[in-house]
This record gives C-alpha cells, sequence and structure tokens, in this order.
C-alpha cells in the first residue's frame, strides 16, 4: 500500500507540472497571435448599479460556498494583457436576490431601492491584466440560468480622496456562466437547498445562447478530497476593444478597508475567453 501512495504521489506531481507547462504555453501562445477572438457582449440587464466597492472581496454577510474568480483581460487586437482595466462584478445570492434591487428581486410591486452592496466590487488589473474576485457560487432566479454580470471599463482615474473611479469608457459588458450539471450539485447544499422551484437551465436562456457557450466557466474544488467545503476556484479570460470602440462613463467606487492584493501570477487561458486556469494551490 506504501508503495501504491507513492507511485500516486509521483504521478500527481507529474500532473501538475504537465498542467503548468501546458497553461503557461496557452498563455504565450495567445500572446504570439497577431489576433484574439472578441468575447461576445450580452446585456447588462436589470439590476447594474454604477455605486461599487472598490474590493476583491465582495460577500458581505451572505452565506454560500465560497467561490475565487481570476479574470484576465486581454487586448482583442494585440492580444497582450491591459493594466489599470477598471472590471466591474456583480450577481445575485444564494436566494435568487441582488443587493440594491432587494424588493425588485422579489417582485415587490412598485420595488424601491435600498443601499446594500453585497456581492458588488470593482478591481484594477495588475501588470499582468489581471483581477481576482472573492464571492460565492450564485443563486438563481425565474427566467435566467446561473450567472454573474461584469463589465470592462478603460482608460479611467481612480481618485483616493474622492473614492471614485471616473472618465472611463465601456469596452465590455458581459455575463459568465457554470456547467449545469455542477450546479445541479451545488443546489444541493446549503443554503441553496433554501430556494426551491425550477430553476432555468442553460440550455433554456436566451442569453447565454447569444454567447455560444464562450463565457462557461470551468469550476474546480479548492481540494477535491474535501469538495465544497474547501471552496471553489475558476477563471476566465475577456478579450475586449481598445478605448477607440468604447462608450464613456463615470463609475463611482468606494474603497473596502478589508481589500486584498491580487495576484499577479500568469493565468492559465485561452486566447478566445473559454475559462482555465489552476487552483488556489498552485497560485
Amino acid at each position: 500500500m506504501a508503495k501504491f501512495f507513492a507511485l500516486f504521489t509521483k504521478l500527481t506531481v507529474l500532473i501538475t507540472l504537465l498542467h503548468q507547462s501546458i497553461a503557461s504555453e496557452s498563455l504565450q501562445r495567445c500572446r504570439r497571435e497577431s489576433t484574439c477572438i472578441l468575447t461576445p457582449e450580452v446585456t447588462e440587464g436589470p439590476y447594474y448599479w454604477n455605486t461599487t466597492l472598490m474590493r476583491q472581496n465582495i460577500l458581505e454577510d451572505r452565506d454560500g460556498i465560497p467561490l475565487r474568480i481570476q479574470i484576465l483581460v486581454n487586448d482583442v487586437n494585440t492580444c497582450t494583457p491591459i493594466a489599470n482595466a477598471a472590471v466591474t462584478m456583480w450577481h445575485c445570492d444564494a436566494g435568487g436576490i441582488y443587493s440594491h434591487y432587494i424588493q425588485a428581486s422579489q417582485n415587490v410591486q412598485n420595488p424601491q431601492k435600498d443601499n446594500s452592496t453585497f456581492l458588488r466590487g470593482i478591481l484594477l488589473t495588475d501588470v499582468n491584466g489581471l483581477v481576482t474576485f472573492d464571492t460565492i457560487y450564485p443563486g438563481w432566479y425565474i427566467g435566467r440560468s446561473i450567472h454573474i454580470h461584469v463589465k470592462v471599463h478603460l482608460g479611467g482615474t481612480y481618485v483616493n480622496e474622492s473614492s471614485y473611479y471616473s472618465g472611463a469608457k465601456y469596452v465590455h459588458t458581459g455575463q459568465l456562466f457554470f456547467n449545469d450539471s455542477f450546479s445541479d450539485l451545488v443546489n444541493q447544499q446549503a443554503p441553496y437547498t433554501n430556494h426551491t422551484g425550477s430553476r432555468t437551465l442553460n440550455s433554456q436562456d436566451g442569453i447565454y445562447a447569444s454567447t455560444n457557450g464562450y463565457t462557461l466557466m470551468a469550476v474546480q474544488y479548492v481540494n477535491s478530497n474535501n469538495g465544497f467545503s474547501s471552496g471553489l476556484t475558476t477563471a476566465v479570460t475577456l478579450a475586449v476593444q481598445g478605448l477607440s470602440s468604447a462608450t464613456t462613463t463615470t463609475v463611482a467606487s468606494t474603497t473596502d478597508d478589508s481589500q486584498e492584493s491580487t495576484t499577479s501570477d500568469s493565468l492559465s487561458s485561452s486566447c478566445n475567453g473559454r475559462a482555465g486556469g489552476r487552483p488556489f494551490w498552485l497560485w
């Protein structure tokens, strides 16, 4: 038995090294190519709010399975990473509720907006074009498959004194999706089990169909032996247009004291925006 475990350990190390080699070659190939495939854009939906905390951890008081998402922002024309791009992320909680739109999420007539900010954040990409958000696996609501909203802005300025990121231009508005089979497993866990009803699948979601599955993310356990209790990780590449075709916007943001520094390690990715990446213990 001892020999078996020793052999298994060696095999695991070899697979890990092979994975890292493939990941590095994938990123280098992406950077060598003269062009990338533009990541499809979709609607921002009804729950966008341009007042967002500048922070990595967007959980606040929301319960759910921890999820770390690493996003690489590439210039579609050069296939090189874009530094200082502002990436905004927002999504619903395990019960399908969006902050700032709690009443609307609950189908209240004549809903009023609120000042809650859970599961919303904005970060600037580092020199390698990367941002990392710590959140939870999203829940669902009627009519939509499970997804996360993202926006990418370029050319703005973040001023610490005013806590505003302003003068930017939108270059991407999109949504990130999850494998339905994996979501089935998630929804068997607490607190997702509290949300009953019939969930919309990707195959039933017109917005997902419009992306051709381009931003369907591959999710991994942080530790496969511990499953969901260890948390989840995933990564995605967004290939975006430069400033010439962008729309000017102002994004209000407030610095959160709990902000953490994002990782600057290379991301396993492909030029077409499909998901890739490495678990936490390889970062």
